[in-house]
């Protein structure tokens, strides 16, 4: 797993994310280019609020880009462990 990295979160349409640290389950780094890219990318959040868990938990849209490419994925989020699951959109 890597060291926590900054991802941007953006939940129901925002127009502006909330910047949230997450450790990735990857041996490696992302890749640099758009289509390289991976599928699927899971990981967690760390150290969630209470109020930003309940804010991710409680979305009907849950948007996140993960590197610079700004490749827009899907995720669903389990409240409890602060995991993650992200699916390219």
């Amino acid at each position: 797993m890597l060291a926590p990295q900054d991802v941007s979160v953006y939940l129901n349409n925002a127009l502006r994310a909330s910047h949230q640290q997450a450790e990735l389950d990857f041996e490696a780094a992302l890749p640099e280019s758009i289509h390289d890219m991976p599928e699927v990318v899971s990981g967690r959040f760390v150290a969630l609020d209470s109020t930003a868990t309940q804010e991710i938990a409680a979305a009907w849209k849950k948007v996140i880009i993960l590197n610079r490419t700004e490749v827009l994925y899907t995720f669903t989020f389990d409240a409890g462990t602060g995991k993650f699951s992200a699916r390219k959109r």
